[in-house]
């Protein structure tokens, strides 16, 4: 088996942060809808709001 590269892994635990992120909130009795932002996207949105909450 080969080794993960350091973008390999850092994928890896992003994806894995969010599944129990959103495992724990459903046992909290919170349901809500999974997004998924690569990194570029989550800076442009952040940056969105940054600027509407700025003001």
């Amino acid at each position: 088996m080969k080794k993960l590269t350091d973008k390999q892994k850092s994928h890896l635990w992003e994806k894995t942060r969010n599944a129990n992120f959103q495992a724990s909130r459903r046992l909290e009795g919170v349901d809500t809808p999974l997004v998924t932002l690569d990194a570029t996207q989550a800076k442009d949105r952040l940056e969105a709001l940054r600027r509407h909450y700025e003001r």
